[in-house]
């Protein structure tokens, strides 16, 4: 189970994937995004050691990253010193330049860092590599929410979305901290939602279109959707799970009222 949070620590949002290609990265960038455009302190750490992509999309030349934190002075290093700051109103802790760098990384080493970053911030996003690490199971403890984007046009990217569901009912993760997101909703696949969802035994919180012109545009200018093109649908989409989850909107369930409530 997580362990509650004192009041007055940023709360950690972690993007989890049992299965590359699902645009984890894509949403957490435009996630730190919006938050950030509604007034919040944001950092997003690109935890996907080995293989991150937060700075490519954001054509960032970040000049430290986790591994200069690592090798700075273990009794005076803190994260928020190593952040590299964007255009769009939210920081990034860059994952290591080189691989070997990531080799270095271990789970105290990352659990430190995004602890010290919830000091100075109200919301650490989280990046990670996919599948179930040793540094992942560590960021799962510390997570407040917990999202898994996914995508239904690929047997075995289900297959392993059950498996990860499963794992993490076995590691006894306290489900209303965890959303189900549908990314690339109705591309062209013969697989049927509510198939999934009978699988999965749960349905999916929330749904994101299929836009891979506006998602190619977005790298390559290293913007995110949620601040250039904010007449797009996946724009639109995206600023309502946001939205949602702050309580901006009407809500149902009482998750939204707890996470709306931490601002208070």
């Amino acid at each position: 189970m997580l362990s509650k949070k004192s009041e007055g620590e940023g709360q950690i949002l972690t993007f989890f994937s049992m299965a590359s290609a699902v645009g984890k990265t894509v949403l957490a960038v435009n996630f730190a995004a919006a938050l950030a455009e509604r007034g919040f302190r944001v950092c997003l750490a690109d935890l996907d050691l080995q293989f991150g992509d937060v700075c490519n999309y954001l054509a960032l030349a970040p000049e430290q990253t986790l591994y200069d934190y690592s090798e700075a002075n273990e009794a005076t290093r803190n994260a928020a010193a190593f952040v590299t700051p964007t255009a769009f109103g939210f920081d990034v802790l860059a994952a290591p330049k080189e691989l070997d760098e990531a080799f270095i990384m271990n789970a105290e080493i990352v659990s430190s860092a995004v602890s010290q970053l919830q000091e100075a911030y109200e919301f650490v996003i989280l990046d990670t590599t996919t599948g179930f690490s040793a540094i992942n199971l560590s960021l799962l403890e510390l997570t407040d929410v917990l999202y898994l984007p996914c995508v239904v046009d690929f047997i075995p990217s289900i297959k392993n979305l059950k498996c990860g569901i499963d794992t993490l009912h076995k590691l006894q993760f306290d489900w209303q901290r965890v959303r189900l997101i549908l990314n690339r909703n109705k591309a062209e696949t013969q697989i049927s939602v509510k198939d999934v969802e009978a699988l999965l035994g749960r349905p999916f919180q929330y749904f994101i279109g299929n836009d891979y012109r506006g998602v190619t545009l977005s790298i390559k200018e290293g913007k995110p959707v949620v601040l250039t093109d904010k007449d797009s649908r996946l724009a639109d989409e995206i600023s309502n799970v946001i939205s949602s989850e702050l309580g901006e909107q009407e809500e149902s369930g009482g998750f939204s009222k707890w996470f709306s409530g931490l601002w208070k």
